[in-house]
Order: C-alpha cells, then structure tokens, then sequence
C-alpha cells in the first residue's frame, strides 16, 4: 500500500519538484501539502502558518502520515543575511520543533539541510563527518540548518524514529522568483538577461568556486530513497561534481544567453568584483559525493551547461 508522505515546502522552488517526483517514483502516494498563503485548490493541499503549533497538530491528526519531508525553510537572499537574521533562525527553527513534536507516531523523518553547515570549513572536499570537529556556522542561514540536523538527531534517538538527512549544494531551481535578491545565478539572470546592465557586478573576487546542481537531480533522489533502509540515520552531501567560480559561471550564462538569441546581439557587459556581500562567503564550497555513491549508487546527472540551459530555457519561456 502506498505510503502517506507529509512535504513542508511543497510549494516552494524545490519541494515543487519532489513532489513531482514522488508521484513518479511511488505510484498512488497520498502527498500532504502545505502552504502558507495559497488558497486550497486540492484535498491534500492545506493552508496554515507552520509557526503556529495548533494549526501542526490539527494538521497531522487529519492527515496521520507516515513519512514526513521537511524541506520548509526562509528563502535564501542577500537581504535575510544582511536584514533579517533574528527572524530568519527564529522562522525555521520553530516551525521544525513544531513539525518535530508532532512526529512522534511517523515510520521516517526526512530533513533538507544546506551545504551552509560547512561554513567555516577550510578544506575541501567538504565530508559529511566535518561538521563534527570544525566550529559552527556563523550565519543565521547556517546556525539554523546546524540546529537542524541536531534537533532531528535527538529526535530520532530518543523516539526510535529512523531520519535522513540531505545536505544540498546550490541548486538551481528555476523557480527561484529572480525579481529579488536570491542565490547567485538569480542575480546573473536578473541583471543580465532583464536588466541588460553595462556591468556586472561580482560579490567578493569572482574566484569563489561552487558546484550547482540541477533541482530535478536533488528532488528525485530525495523521493526514491524515501523508503530505502540504507538511508536510516545517515546524513548525505547531494550536489554537483563540476566545480565552477562565479566569473566562469558568468560568462557561461552570457554564452548560452547568445546561443539562445534571447539576449541582445553584442551584448557584452564589463564584470567587475569587489563587491561587498552581507552573508558568509566561503571562497570554494564543494562537496565529497563519496558517501552518497558508495552506499546509494547516486552521481548528478546533470552537468553545469545542461543545468544552466535549463535554467534559462525556462525563464525565458516564463
């Protein structure tokens, strides 16, 4: 019989995707959704603040699942960084205490954490068992995933509930709004492709090295191992295995823009770095896929140019 699976964030620019995936990969999943101001349109789709701990009882004893994904969370921008820091670690760690509490009669809880754990990590690639010996995160972004992982930890050990932990590395989801400040690849578009602006500016000194990974590899590895016992208890860096640095990451988006004929012909804004940016810039994030392949068989699928492509394609048509 196909599981009930509850997805905090099912509306957002990845929990879209896995739930997409989950339809996919477990046929007949009744997929619990939850958004906080969308107005019901679907059954299974239900409407309420998950800072509020009555409206997170009322909901799991209506639904009773049996799998709980929270992938909830603030969205990641520059402005949180700089402007809302307090709110934001207050924001995520009080709806996953309220979602914890509530998940006590679950078969699994699975929790989407952030590369942002490794903060002030020194070395790379970045291990899974880092985060145990190096000092925690200095962001909110980061103390709020950090406090995370350790909430659902002690929850599972104390209730005897198997949980996952899912580290991402900066995923591209187009669905990301590029109105506003947001990951960095939002701000090339924006300013790029909509603004058309003569230069572009580059937080830092555009050596910074990340690994994207296309949000379609991140959603559906997170909705096939749902069920999978090799996933009890373990906690696992999913990413990107092409490291790029910001200066190649926008010259690859000025490429393809061309290639695509959606960006003016000539276009060739200057770029310049040195920017100042509010958050913990770390100069290379990039992860140790070791763990994820050796026990799951998982690699990304998507490169860095498809990845992008796709981006684009789909903003552009948007």
């Amino acid at each position: 019989m196909a599981p009930t699976i509850l997805v905090t964030g099912s509306e957002g620019n990845i929990g879209t995707y896995v739930c997409r995936s989950l339809r996919e990969t477990i046929p007949g999943t009744r997929i619990i959704r939850v958004s906080h101001s969308q107005r019901p349109t679907e059954a299974d789709l239900y409407v309420g603040d998950l800072k509020d701990p009555r409206f997170v009882h009322d909901l799991f004893q209506k639904t009773r699942p049996q799998f709980v994904l929270h992938l909830a969370a603030q969205r990641y921008s520059a402005s949180g960084f700089r402007d809302a820091a307090s709110d934001l670690f207050d924001n995520d760690v009080s709806i996953l205490q309220n979602v914890l509490r509530e998940s006590r009669a679950v078969r699994k809880f699975i929790y989407l954490s952030s590369a942002l754990v490794y903060e002030t990590a020194t070395s790379v690639p970045f291990t899974e068992d880092m985060t145990e010996s190096i000092p925690p995160p200095v962001s909110s972004y980061g103390l709020a995933k950090m406090f995370g992982e350790r909430a659902v930890r002690l929850f599972s050990k104390q209730h005897g509930i198997p949980h996952t932990i899912w580290r991402p590395f900066n995923v591209v989801s187009p669905l990301e709004p590029h109105d506003s400040d947001g990951h960095v690849f939002v701000d090339f578009y924006r300013r790029l492709f909509v603004e058309h602006v003569p230069e572009l500016e580059i937080y830092g000194n555009g050596a910074q090295v990340r690994c994207f990974t296309w949000v379609e590899d991140v959603a559906q590895a997170i909705a096939a191992y749902v069920e999978d016992t090799r996933t009890d208890n373990q906690t696992f860096n999913i990413g990107g295995d092409e490291p790029v640095n910001l200066l190649e990451l926008a010259d690859l988006m000025l490429e393809l823009g061309h290639e695509k004929g959606v960006l003016p012909p000539g276009y060739t804004p200057a770029i310049r770095s040195g920017g100042t940016f509010s958050g913990v810039d770390s100069e290379k994030r990039i992860p140790s896929l070791a763990s994820i392949a050796t026990t799951l068989g998982w690699k990304p699928k998507t490169g860095t140019r498809e990845c992008f492509s796709q981006f684009i394609d789909y903003k552009t048509r948007a």
